[in-house]
């Protein structure tokens, strides 16, 4: 099969942005527009387990492909080619593949896989799209800023997300910034990530910009360890020690339960070093359904979703924070201290105004 031909080749976006900007919500609301497309997606996360796969709701089987532990512009980049291959070979291939990125994804070294590899028979690069979360992009850590400039300097188009989280002027103030970095960049603001999706799919805003001087940055993360062994019904990931780090992630699992009001006042405590928590809760005052935990800088989100259904309630987040700003060992023992059977004892009085009390706050972050 050779496509040679761009109308015959199958449309690419790549969807960038720094952590937490709400990449993944706006793949959500791309996949289950009313648009009548076959998107196949490829979703990378660089921690152990990938968080971000499993937040895409409602898409299951092959059309979405998990790349997981590590980063697809540079330590699994092999992985990201071979996964997208075996798209295009499927005899009835997608319409469009959408490329999640991670928050710390270099976008210019991901499109040089599909540019200039043998992938360029197959896909043309229709755009690349970069989130930009409007209340929190000047708190993005010095050290960080140059990527989060890359990942706006590459992108065909921006989506300022959030931007129900500032005031107007401070909205403008973001828009002037993204303006000095790509002067002539299209710019949606958004909430929720909530944009049409005809202007994202098959916009054609490919720009010669993919042939820039610079090199693409190889960003390398590091997966923190508590250093200890734990049992099946608790996981953490360990070290990773084969490259230089900026980046540490920390995976923690437990299946049994946790008390929200501890976990409420330990999360609302994270040191300023952790810029980005996401996952899923097993939370007692709501047992039967999954609590999605988002934390963006200061901002900590906690929803209550779908039932559990046929998957055994637990508890999976990943914490990502600067190099050495990740306190595993630390962590692991706050949350041990939040479990709900290292709760004090109450009268059954006292607990059920409790329960009332969580509940009600539980409903109210929903």
């Amino acid at each position: 099969m050779n496509q040679t031909n761009k109308s015959s080749r199958i449309p690419l976006i790549i969807l960038s942005g720094f952590l937490g900007a709400g990449k993944t919500t706006l793949l959500n609301h791309l996949l289950h527009g009313d648009h009548g497309r076959r998107i196949a997606v490829l979703v990378n996360d660089f921690g152990a387990v990938n968080i971000d796969a499993q937040l895409i709701v409602g898409v299951e089987g092959e059309d979405t492909v998990n790349l997981s532990n590590g980063c697809i512009c540079c330590t699994i980049r092999d992985d990201l080619f071979k996964a997208a291959m075996q798209i295009c070979e499927r005899p009835d291939p997608p319409d469009f593949i959408l490329v999640e990125t991670s928050g710390v994804s270099d976008p210019l070294a991901v499109a040089h896989t599909f540019i200039h590899t043998k992938l360029s028979e197959f896909v043309h690069l229709d755009a690349i799209l970069t989130v930009v979360d409007a209340e929190q992009y000047e708190a993005i850590p010095p050290e960080n800023r140059l990527l989060a400039i890359d990942q706006i300097g590459m992108a065909d188009i921006v989506l300022l997300n959030k931007v129900d989280l500032v005031t107007l002027k401070e909205r403008l103030a973001v828009e002037k910034r993204i303006r000095t970095i790509s002067p002539n960049l299209r710019i949606l603001a958004t909430q929720h990530s909530q944009v049409p999706v005809d202007l994202v799919l098959g916009s054609g805003m490919e720009k010669a910009v993919r042939e820039v001087g610079r090199s693409p940055h190889d960003v390398h993360v590091h997966a923190a360890s508590d250093g200890q062994e734990h049992e099946d019904d608790h996981h953490h990931d360990h070290v990773h020690d084969d490259h230089t780090m900026l980046f540490h992630t920390w995976h923690y699992e437990e299946k049994r339960p946790f008390h929200f009001k501890a976990v409420q006042k330990m999360i609302n405590k994270l040191p300023m070093s952790i810029y980005r928590a996401k996952g899923f809760l097993y939370l007692n005052e709501a047992p039967d359904r999954k609590c999605t935990l988002h934390v963006v800088g200061k901002r900590v989100k906690l929803v209550v979703n779908e039932p559990w259904g046929d998957v055994e309630p637990h508890t999976s987040l990943v914490f990502i924070g600067l190099a050495d700003g990740v306190p595993a060992e630390e962590l692991a023992e706050n949350f041990e201290n939040c479990l709900l059977e290292n709760q004090p004892s109450t009268t059954p009085l006292r607990s059920a105004i409790n329960w009332v009390r969580d509940a009600w706050h539980l409903a109210a972050s929903s």
